[in-house]
């Protein structure tokens, strides 16, 4: 377990991950660790600055999961990075997020501080030999146009697969 002073310390420096109407019974993960959403769940704390891969499932009512869908994040310091549930995709976007609801959600962190899990820290350190030579320039070339990360393979009308990074493209052109 991790003293009051040190937590405090890397909730002030920690990035905050807000994740607005997950459904409760919704797996949710960040690098190597993954939960179920309970009923006050609004995000995770204590991000270190870095690469992250962010992850989700939902979860049906008789207790099925979806397929897996993640996208890639550098956080830096302090950041607050703010996604919200789409019911109808099953998917976390920025859609109806602006500056004013990111503003409020800041000024509001302490009294969030509740609903937000903490960070693994017990797994950063093996996250992190895996991923340090992972570079945002290597992310963008590599990653899908859409930047989700899918355990799905997608496929279009004909049953091509999609060609969706940004590499792919090149390649067609």
């Amino acid at each position: 377990l991790m003293d009051q002073t040190r937590a405090r310390e890397l909730f002030l420096q920690g990035s905050v991950l807000i994740l607005l109407d997950v459904p409760e019974g919704s797996e949710i993960g960040i690098d190597y660790n993954s939960w179920n959403v309970g009923p006050r769940f609004k995000g995770i704390k204590m991000i270190p600055a870095g690469f992250h891969f962010i992850y989700y499932s939902s979860v049906s009512r008789e207790g099925q999961t979806a397929p897996r869908t993640g996208f890639f994040h550098f956080f830096k310091s302090k950041e607050l990075l703010v996604k919200r549930w789409d019911a109808f995709t099953e998917e976390l976007n920025d859609k109806n997020i602006n500056d004013v609801l990111v503003d409020s959600l800041r000024a509001s962190l302490m009294d969030l501080d509740s609903s937000l899990g903490p960070y693994p820290y017990e797994t950063f350190k093996k996250w992190t030999t895996l991923t340090n030579y992972i570079t945002e320039a290597l992310v963008a070339r590599i990653e899908p146009l859409n930047r989700t990360i899918s355990s799905v393979t997608q496929v279009n009308v004909n049953n091509e697969v999609v060609m969706t990074t940004v590499t792919d493209r090149k390649d067609i052109q």
